[in-house]
């Protein structure tokens, strides 16, 4: 019966057989399989099963269900070894029942079986339906004599057949759990004195940890399955395939008490290996039997089966790996697409102004940043700011500067007590970046924007009149954002009148590299920014062909070298002289004076004189 077995982010949980025709998968009570995660829909998925095949249809969930690292969008027919993900759940599909229990017990479940694997990470157990390697044909075994009685060994014929067999199932394999329990079967058709056989393998951290284990009579519910570190440590160290006719006399071993435990005689046991010729666990067989139940000649036997099976893992290992890229690309993009959303997808309407901006993040995501934030009274807050590195952890962080910054700015008035709010704020969070941060202020009511500086480098300002180039605020600059609680922080004011242009950028434009790692530099910028005006005729405003020009220049000085850091510009022009304040009183002053006008009329004509009640109207 085909069952699904259960990680959380990475953790083993449960395992589930597949013992209906529908099986649904969600957050919901009345689900087959529960997943309580607030990321998974109630009713999250389904699996179908029908003449014995299984497969696997979304129902529509808010968040996707992936097989093997891509987004399912239609009914996908599984086969052994697919994983399926729902949020931070994976299912692994099988096709034969499992079963856990505890480090090297058989437990009740296991009775009548002979095969086993371990969960590499929590040495669970799993029944596996065995039953044709239980049974050795006596036209493939031959009786042999020595000193030490009647020995059993296949015969040429038969090791042959088992070799064919072994390397069939190897090549092209891709699921260890697949294969390695077909490579013990058939080592035990090789050599049918073995009582037991073992595939362990060393996790990143040094632990062993068996993977399948085979064992020749059937298991009892008392019986301890246990595997000699010593022996295991012995091979991987020497990197070289051991036979011993008698473990326990082997002074290799030292006399090890936890071979003398296990009460191990005959053994062999060969290196496995990784791409780069380092052990990553072993390949072994014994027998309790009595001594030499193994000969000289079968060393090179099992070296050719555990160096068939290393290259079996390493493929293995390249397919996780490729599938767990797969995943981080699809999640990639999913954080790209967040973060987008958090940068603003159009420049805002502001009287007199003109907006232009340009993003593109070295990788998937970035840590620059840029926004406007709307103020009081028609006024616009410019931010440009850089997370010190780039990609996940630079994104996540500058996803709460974007939060701070505004609710910073909305609830302070002055420029400099908001960014030093955000500063106390962002460094209280106690983690190790920081971040250089420029405000600029707009209102389309005055002829100067406010600066705020947090060690950042300045705007680029050119005059409209004469073409000079000035970077206002670079003195007043204080420390970057989050370096530590207490900082100080001043306003610049700068004036900004019709035609006047500012460049605000981050250094992944200035300090592109090209192949030979040299920067485009802040003069070409700077020259750019002095050169660069609206032709008439065009549609195209300054601000415009500015970011354009820029954009062009910094890339086509990049070449075919890769993008170093990301790159953040924003472009702000004015197009027009300030808007009057003075129109609105204007209005309310001609009012008053018709209201002055009316009450002298009404005085003369009734002959009344103007009261205190009425001055105090005309006020």
């Amino acid at each position: 019966m085909a069952y699904v077995t259960t990680t959380v982010s990475g953790t083993p949980s449960d395992s589930f057989q597949l013992d209906r025709d529908e099986m649904r998968i969600g957050r919901h009570p009345e689900c087959d399989i529960v997943v309580d995660a607030g990321a998974v829909s109630r009713y999250h998925a389904k699996l179908l099963g029908r003449d014995k095949t299984w497969t696997i249809e979304d129902l529509g969930s808010r968040n996707g269900t992936f097989v093997n690292g891509q987004l399912l969008t239609r009914a996908h027919k599984l086969v052994p070894g697919d994983r399926i993900r729902i949020s931070e759940v994976e299912l692994v599909y099988h096709e034969r029942d499992p079963e856990s229990a505890v480090e090297g017990t058989v437990p009740e479940f296991a009775r009548g079986t002979n095969q086993m694997s371990f969960d590499g990470s929590n040495f669970g157990i799993q029944m596996v339906d065995d039953g044709d390697a239980q049974v050795v044909s006596s036209s493939k075994v031959e009786f042999r004599s020595s000193d030490d009685g009647l020995k059993m060994t296949a015969t040429p014929e038969a090791k042959l057949a088992a070799l064919i067999a072994i390397n069939r199932n190897l090549t092209g394999a891709i699921s260890l759990d697949a294969v390695l329990p077909k490579v013990l079967t058939g080592l035990f058709e090789v050599f049918p004195s073995a009582d037991r056989g073992f595939v362990v393998m060393e996790t990143p951290d040094g632990t062993l940890v068996p993977r399948w284990v085979k064992t020749r009579k059937k298991a009892d519910e008392t019986e301890t399955v246990r595997i000699s570190r010593t022996i295991i440590r012995k091979t991987m160290e020497s990197s070289e395939t051991i036979l011993s006719l008698d473990a326990m006399d082997d002074s290799r071993f030292d006399s090890s008490e936890s071979i003398a435990d296990f009460s191990i005689r005959s053994m062999m046991c060969a290196p496995l290996h990784d791409g780069d010729g380092n052990s990553i666990g072993a390949l072994q067989i014994d027998s309790t039997q009595g001594r030499g139940q193994f000969r000289d000649e079968d060393i090179d036997l099992l070296t050719g089966v555990a160096a068939q099976a290393s290259v079996v893992i390493n493929n293995a290992r390249l397919h996780e790996q490729s599938l767990r890229q797969k995943e981080v690309e699809v999640d990639l993009k999913l954080a790209t697409e967040v973060q987008q959303a958090f940068l603003p997808s159009t420049s805002p309407d502001v009287p007199t102004f003109r907006l232009e901006s340009f993003y593109q993040a070295a990788n998937h995501i970035g840590g620059d940043y840029f926004d406007y934030v709307e103020l009081p009274e028609g006024r616009y807050g410019v931010v440009v700011a850089d997370v010190v590195g780039h990609g996940v952890a630079a994104a996540m962080y500058m996803a709460k500067l974007a939060a701070e910054t505004r609710f910073c700015l909305a609830s302070e008035p002055d420029l400099a007590k908001a960014v030093e709010r955000l500063n106390d704020s962002m460094s209280r969070l106690g983690v190790e970046r920081f971040v250089t941060y420029l405000l600029v202020v707009i209102d389309p009511h005055s002829d100067e924007i406010s600066i705020v500086n947090a060690g950042h480098m300045p705007p680029i300002v050119r005059r409209a009149g004469d073409g000079t180039i000035e970077e206002p605020g670079e003195e007043e600059s204080g420390l970057p954002i989050a370096i530590d609680e207490g900082m100080s922080y001043e306003v610049t004011t700068c004036r900004f009148e019709e035609g006047d242009l500012a460049v605000l950028y981050t250094d992944g434009v200035n300090e592109a590299m090209d192949e030979n790692d040299e920067e485009w530099g802040t003069d070409p910028l700077r020259e750019i920014v002095r050169k660069t005006i609206a032709l008439p005729g065009t549609e195209e405003s300054a601000a415009e062909i500015v970011k354009e020009r820029i954009v062009q220049d910094a890339y086509k000085h990049i070449g075919n070298a890769d993008q170093f850091d990301d790159m953040c510009l924003v472009v702000i022009e004015r197009t027009e002289a300030k808007l009057r304040r003075s129109s609105s009183n204007e209005t309310v002053d001609v009012d008053f004076d018709k209201t002055r006008s009316n009450l002298s009329s009404l005085s003369d004509t009734h002959e009344i004189e103007e009261s205190d009640e009425a001055n105090d109207i005309l006020e």
